[in-house]
Parts: C-alpha cells; structure tokens; sequence
C-alpha cells in the first residue's frame, strides 16, 4: 500500500509541467488508474489543491463517459428489476456527480437510509415508508420535490438527490423503489403521462404515490376515473407497472431536456448516444 501511494504524489506534481511530453505521459499513467485513483488518493490523507482537481477532472471525465457508454446496458442482465434499475441510475449518477464517486457508492446510500427508516420509524408497510421519506402525514419530509429548479439535471442524479434532499418526481419514485426493496416491499413505478407516480399495494387495494407531493397516496382507481388526464388508455397505465427500460428511457429524456435548457451540448450528446443505445437493443 506505501508503494502505491508513494506513486501517485510525483503525478500529481507534474499535472502542469511545462514539458507536452511530461504531461501526456502523466495524464496516460492517471487515465489508466482512474478506478483506483480515488481511493489512493484518500489513503494520501490530503487534499488536492485546486489547480490538481481541475486538471484531474480535465483528464478523468473524457475517461468515466467512455467507460458509461462502453458499460451501458450491462444492467438489463441483472436478476430482478430494481437491481437493474439501481445499476443504471447508479451508473448515471456516479457520473454526473464526477470522477471521484463510484457507482457502488449509490448502493451504500441506500442501504443507509433504509436502516435509518427501520431505526428511526419502524417502517413495516409502504405508506409508512411514503410518510418517512417524504414527510406525509405531519412527519419532517427528508426527500422533497424541487420546486424551485424543476428542471435541472442534478435532480436526475440521485446522489445528488441524497445529499440535497430534493428531486424530481421520477426520482423520489426511484429512491422509494429502491430503498422498499431493501425493506421487503413490493413498490413499482406507474409511468403516468407528465408526473411519474409509485404504485403499491396497501390495505388490499392499489395505491398510486405522488412521492413529489409529499408521498401523497390515491387511490388508483379514483386517479383513472377522475384525473383531468383521464381516458381509455389511463386504465392500463395505471394497473401496469412501468418498465426498467421505460424509467430509464424517461430519466434520459429529462437530461436531455435539461440540458437543452442549459445550453450544454456535450453532456446533451452523451445523453442522446445513452438514449440511441437503449432503443437500438
């Protein structure tokens, strides 16, 4: 372990040597270390000054988005459904939070907070799980929708969602999938035109969740009769649980849109080239 850490310091000091040859040979030797690098670097016990972070996020995200696109869809062969859709949002998120965050680190989040919500609330059921998370029923909220920058898209990376506490409808819908399935609970998605929505089942009958408002419970079939959206069509989307690849497809969508917004081309190619894969295969 001292070997490996004593390697990394002469790295970092020549990141702006004045020598072209000096540096690419540096940024080649950081490139091909970039999945160990963050945990070298935390063994080094200091941190890296500014111009370091800079230049090693110049050199590192060209190589985490060749390792997104290159590993993209790997999810579809995992055994259940929320572990495919915690493979692909993690994978979406580690690399919208950067080079330094790895997408184990989303699961670890997650297995957090689900022991927080047995510790702390007793949750055996998903609508108190609903009430936990999102503040229902007169209980301090800890994710909450983002009422003030709907459309950015950090609230399409779920870590960020995390650390914020704030996110957009399909994301809460994510996080509460997610952290049900580590508590035994059956949570779906239900794909409901313009405001994604969780489905369960409580009490014996279905229950779609407004998780953006609060974790709001409906009764699914007042919402199918009801809802100013409602036609023949609303009926088999609420009683049919949305697919992995149909939440992926619309997470992408929103960065797309996101990043129309914000004018930032780059990262609206990359989404587009995520989007094409998953409709290609």
């Amino acid at each position: 372990m001292t070997t490996m850490i004593k390697d990394i310091r002469p790295l970092l000091r020549l990141l702006d040597d004045d020598s072209t040859v000096v540096r690419e040979a540096v940024r080649k030797q950081l490139a091909a270390m970039r999945r160990e690098l963050p945990q070298r670097l935390q063994e080094l016990g200091e941190p890296l000054e500014d111009g370091q972070e800079r230049l090693l996020s110049e050199i590192l995200t060209p190589v985490c988005l060749e390792e997104l696109e290159e590993t993209w869809l790997a999810w579809r062969w995992l055994s259940s459904p929320e572990a495919q859709m915690e493979e692909a949002l993690g994978q979406l998120a580690a690399f919208l939070s950067g080079w330094q965050v790895t997408v184990e680190s989303f699961g670890r989040r997650l297995d957090a907070l689900a022991d927080r919500a047995v510790i702390e609330y007793q949750c055996t059921d998903a609508r108190k799980l609903a009430d936990y998370l999102f503040g229902g029923r007169g209980y301090e909220a800890l994710l909450r929708g983002n009422t003030k920058d709907y459309y950015a898209a950090q609230n399409s990376n779920l870590l960020w969602v995390l650390d914020s506490g704030m996110g957009n409808p399909i994301s809460l819908c994510c996080l509460y999938i997610l952290i049900g399935k580590r508590l035994g609970m059956r949570i779906e998605g239900c794909n409901f035109p313009g405001h994604f929505l969780a489905r369960v089942q409580h009490d014996g009958r279905t229950w779609l969740v407004d998780c953006f408002n609060r974790g709001r419970f409906m009764l699914a079939e007042d919402v199918a009769r009801h809802h100013p959206a409602a036609n023949p069509s609303m009926e088999e989307v609420i009683h049919q649980a949305a697919t992995v690849e149909t939440v992926v497809a619309r997470v992408l969508r929103n960065l797309d849109d996101a990043y129309e917004r914000s004018e930032n081309l780059p990262h609206r190619q990359m989404v587009r080239r995520l989007i094409l894969k998953l409709m290609e295969d």
